[in-house]
């Protein structure tokens, strides 16, 4: 917080306090709610590499799905306004996330309640994609509130995992990334209180999170998908 604090300061050494930012934050995210009623929640995503406002439950869900798995290279929550400058508001409105996988794919995932899904346009644009205009679209999928919420314990590790990254924002790990590699090439297979250990004090926080971002971008291995976080998380070398 005081590094985002200090990154913000004006040229005079003073800048907005942080409760004013965060309101600057959300404020579009209200305008575009307009008489809904859905909760607003804003979370720092790694694969944004920015702060996110999420409208509702679905939108939180799909994101912490989106940022604890290692096959998302990058994630844009709020594809509208670039969907609908190519191919139209009533197309884009159907679009709640655009991912970009690690292997370069792009999807689209629309975020529904309950199947069948039975809006205008869907198939349309399924069928649109891939083609065209669309042609660097590889699957439009549609994704419902029971999909997002078979894993649980997917879900659990994500609340946590993002509140580490979150925290070391504003930190560079790089020098924590490397000595966790150098660590793992030697032992292959670590725990997360191995990698805890590795520093002292308020420093294994930063190697916490460096670790937990390492999994999430796909760097390394983890069992996070099955296990709840805690000290005997397994992480593993990729190739092992």
């Amino acid at each position: 917080m005081v590094s985002r604090a200090k990154q913000a300061r004006s040229s005079s050494g003073r800048g907005p306090r942080l409760g004013t930012q965060f309101r600057g934050d959300l404020a579009a995210a209200y305008s575009a709610r307009g008489s809904s009623s859905a909760d607003l929640a804003l979370h720092y995503s790694s694969k944004a590499k920015r702060d996110v406002a999420l409208t509702g439950v679905l939108q939180l869900l799909n994101f912490l799905y989106c940022e604890i798995d290692p096959n998302v290279a990058t994630a844009n929550y709020a594809p509208y306004p670039d969907i609908a400058a190519s191919i139209g508001k009533p197309f884009a409105a159907l679009v709640d996330v655009e991912i970009t996988l690690r292997d370069g794919a792009i999807k689209w995932r629309r975020l529904i309640q309950d199947a069948p899904d039975d809006a205008s346009l869907v198939e349309e644009l399924r069928a649109r994609v891939g083609t065209g205009l669309l042609a660097h679209v590889s699957q439009l999928e549609v994704w419902t509130h029971d999909d997002l919420t078979a894993n649980p314990v997917r879900i659990r590790n994500a609340l946590r995992v993002t509140s580490w990254m979150a925290a070391a924002r504003y930190w560079p790990l790089d020098e924590f990334k490397s000595k966790i590699l150098a660590h793992m090439q030697r032992q292959h297979t670590v725990t997360f209180g191995d990698v805890l250990n590795l520093e002292a004090g308020s420093r294994q926080a930063l190697s916490g999170a460096a670790i937990l971002e390492m999994a999430c971008s796909g760097s390394v291995r983890s069992d996070l998908m099955e296990v709840p976080l805690h000290g005997l998380s397994l992480f593993h070398r990729i190739g092992d």
